[in-house]
C-alpha cells in the first residue's frame, strides 16, 4: 500500500520521543558508512525556491527524500516521500510542514543528550513558534528540565508560548522582555527563530554566553539569512554540526563567521560522529558548547518512516495502493 497523510495525520502519528530514538538509529547509520546521503539540490524559482533532499539508508531499508518549495513572502509547502529500500515500493507520501519542526526539534534532542550538562535542570529560549515549540519538547525529552524563560519580539506571543508549554511540560516557564533576560543563567540554550538578521534583528549573540552551557541554533538555512552572531562561533569551545557540508555551504550564519575570522574548523564535529562514540560532546561542565543544525535528509527520512509505522498503527490516512507501474525489462 501507498499511505497519503495529511499535516492533521503527521500530527496525529507524531511522537517526540520516538522522533529522537529514530534520529539517533539514522546518525549511527550515517556513521558506519550505509547511507547515501549527496548534497541537496537547490533550485531558483520565478517566485522562490525548489529544494530537493534525497538519501538511502541501507541497514534500515528504507529511502526517499523531502522536496520543499515557496518563499519568505507567500510560505512554504513541504512533501517526504518514503519508499522501502529493498524492493523499491512507495510507502508514504505526507504533508511534512509539521514533521520538519518536529525532525529538527528532535535532531536537537539527540545533540542535546550528548552535548548538554547531565546536571542541567534549565533553559532559555529564543522564538515562539512551532520549532520553539519542538525546540523544547525535545530538550525537556533529554534532561529533566525544572525551569526556564522565554523571548519573543511580541509580548502576546511569548507570554503565550510560556503559558502553553506550562502546561504541555510541567516546568515554570516565565515570558522575559529581552533575549539576554531569557539566556542568562540557564543551562541550556534554545534558539529557534525565523529572523532574517537584518539590522539588529539577529537573534542571539556570542557575548551571552556562559561558562558551561550548552546552545542549540536551528536558524538560518539560507546565506541571506541570520540567526547568531559571528562571536557565537568564537566564543563556544566545541561545535556539533549535522552536516559540514551544508552548513559551510548555506548557512548565512557560517558564512558570516568564516567572513569574520571566527570560524575555527578545528573545533568542529558533525553530530554522527559523537553519537557513534567517535568524538566527544563535551570535556568538562566548564567548556561552552554550541550545536548548529541545517536539517539532512536522513532525519526526514528516519522520521518520516516513524510517522508512516504509527499511522498504520492507528489506521490514519488514506491507502491509495500501489498506484505507481512497475516497468519490466
Amino acid at each position: 500500500m501507498t499511505l497519503l497523510l495529511t499535516h492533521r495525520d503527521v500530527e496525529r502519528a507524531t511522537d517526540i520521543k520516538t522522533q529522537i530514538d529514530r534520529i539517533e538509529q539514522g546518525l549511527l547509520e550515517e556513521a558506519r558508512d550505509a547511507v547515501e546521503l549527496p548534497p541537496r539540490l537547490n533550485l531558483a524559482t520565478t517566485s522562490g525556491f525548489f529544494r530537493v533532499m534525497p538519501a538511502v539508508m541501507r541497514d534500515s531499508g528504507l529511502m526517499g527524500y523531502k522536496v520543499f518549495h515557496g518563499s519568505v513572502q507567500h510560505g512554504v509547502r513541504y512533501l517526504i516521500a518514503v519508499y522501502d529500500e529493498k524492493d523499491g515500493r512507495l510507502l508514504s507520501l505526507m504533508d511534512a510542514a509539521y514533521l520538519t519542526a518536529t525532525r529538527t526539534g528532535a535532531t536537537t534532542g539527540v545533540a542535546t543528550k550528548y552535548m548538554a550538562p547531565p546536571e542541567a535542570r534549565t533553559v532559555g529560549v529564543i522564538g515562539s513558534g512551532l520549532e520553539a515549540t519542538t525546540n523544547l519538547q525535545a530538550v525537556c525529552a533529554v534532561r529533566p528540565i525544572e525551569a526556564g524563560k522565554v523571548f519573543s519580539p511580541t509580548q502576546a506571543n511569548r507570554e503565550d508560548f510560556a503559558a502553553r508549554m506550562r502546561e504541555q511540560l510541567g516546568i515554570a516557564l516565565s515570558a522575559v522582555t529581552t533575549p539576554e533576560e531569557a539566556v542568562s543563567g540557564v543551562d541550556i540554550v534554545v534558539v529557534a527563530t525565523n529572523t532574517t538578521g537584518v539590522g539588529d534583528l539577529i537573534a542571539y549573540r556570542g557575548k551571552w554566553m556562559e561558562t558551561g552551557s550548552h546552545v542549540n541554533s536551528i536558524g538560518s538555512t539560507g546565506l541571506q539569512l541570520r540567526e547568531i552572531d559571528a562571536e557565537t562561533f568564537q566564543n563556544a569551545e566545541r561545535i556539533v554540526v549535522d552536516s559540514r557540508v551544508q552548513m559551510e555551504g548555506e548557512s548565512g550564519d557560517l558564512k558570516a563567521a568564516m567572513a569574520a575570522g571566527t570560524y575555527d574548523r578545528a573545533k568542529v564535529t558533525e553530530l554522527k560522529e559523537v553519537v557513534a562514540g567517535r568524538a566527544p560532546g563535551r570535556s568538562d561542565s566548564d567548556e561552552i558548547t554550541l550545536f548548529k543544525s541545517v536539517g539532512t535528509a536522513i532525519q526526514d527520512v528516519a522520521a518520516g518512516f516513524a510517522v508512516y509505522k504509527e499511522a498504520v498503527r492507528q489506521g490514519l490516512g488514506q491507502d491509495v495502493g500501489e498506484f505507481l507501474e512497475l516497468k519490466t525489462f
